[in-house]
């Protein structure tokens, strides 16, 4: 699918979700890291990042609405987790299994149904909690990390 493949339909507006700036979401896993990324061409991601890693899985690449804003979303949700740049390390935590299979859960090319099942994932899971506590105190993504304890390792793209 391309991305102008994507058309909007009317009853995504009854869930609040407004369509525009379509792309995809991605997760892939390097050993026990996980990167969470967006996209706005698949084959040209999955190229890219054969190229950094070879043997890297890909757990999921999965349409959305307004791609940017909830990658970002996720790496707010995600940021006890956060090892550097858009890569995450659960450490065993067994919420890894839970965002992993949720995440395969999303269909492979229902934009408007990924967006509206978006927000129910992210309120039943509690990181809605994370973004709006990191929203009300008006942070940065690098400073709510620095507030949540974390600090710059090595770099991973």
């Amino acid at each position: 699918m391309e991305i102008g493949d994507f058309q909007p339909e009317s009853w995504i507006r009854n869930f609040g979700v407004k369509h525009g700036h379509p792309g995809w979401l991605y997760v892939f896993r390097n050993g026990n890291r996980i990167k969470v990324g967006k996209t706005k061409n698949i084959q040209e991601r999955r190229k890219a990042a054969r190229t950094w890693i070879p043997d890297i899985e890909i757990v999921g690449i999965k349409p959305f609405w307004h791609a940017s804003y909830l990658e970002r979303a996720i790496h707010i949700a995600l940021s006890d987790f956060w090892v550097a740049g858009e890569w995450f390390d659960f450490k065993g935590d067994e919420f890894e299994k839970d965002f992993i299979e949720t995440f395969c859960d999303f269909y492979d090319d229902d934009i408007n149904r990924n967006s509206v099942d978006f927000i129910y994932w992210m309120n039943s899971t509690g990181m809605s909690e994370m973004t709006l506590e990191q929203s009300q105190m008006a942070m940065t993504l690098p400073k709510w990390r620095e507030h949540l304890g974390h600090r710059n390792q090595n770099q991973i793209s």
